[in-house]
């Protein structure tokens, strides 16, 4: 784990380092190309912790918290199941303006990163979430719609 000002419990860190390990055939009934996403990951610098939505291609959707914590298996109701397949359809297209990567540190605090895990690479960006929100950057759509997957969720 790249070096970061939060605290990360160890629950977080391994859940974290599983999603950006996926590999395409450890995916249960889901049959993709290299190329395509496997999982998206939107991680949110808050004051107090990270919040890390995890979209995967299956449909499993999960909410961690680096100070341990969270929602997993959200996937299974319709709503959020929905919401996560529109956050992944989206992410193609922004996958191609990302930059592959090596490392993955968690975002800056008041910074969004976005993870985009294919089977053969992992792309990055990160922004201000007050840009994002604010519809000021060129990912805005993307973090709306894994805040339309965090609401989802919340219901």
């Amino acid at each position: 784990m790249t070096e970061t000002e939060y605290e990360l419990a160890d629950t977080y860190v391994g859940l974290r380092e599983q999603a950006l390990g996926l590999e395409g055939d450890a995916i249960d009934h889901v049959d993709v190309d290299k190329s395509e996403i496997i999982a998206l990951l939107m991680e949110t610098g808050y004051p107090e912790a990270i919040a890390s939505l995890v979209v995967v291609a299956d449909g499993t959707t999960s909410l961690y918290f680096s100070n341990g914590g969270g929602i997993i298996g959200a996937g299974e109701h319709e709503a959020v199941r929905d919401a996560s397949k529109a956050f992944l359809s989206s992410g193609a297209e922004y996958r191609t303006r990302a930059t592959r990567v090596e490392s993955f540190p968690p975002p800056k605090r008041d910074h969004v990163r976005f993870y985009f895990v294919t089977g053969n690479a992992i792309y990055s960006t990160e922004a201000l979430e007050n840009d994002l929100g604010n519809d000021r950057h060129d990912f805005s759509e993307l973090f709306f719609h894994g805040h339309a997957v965090i609401s989802a969720m919340q219901q």
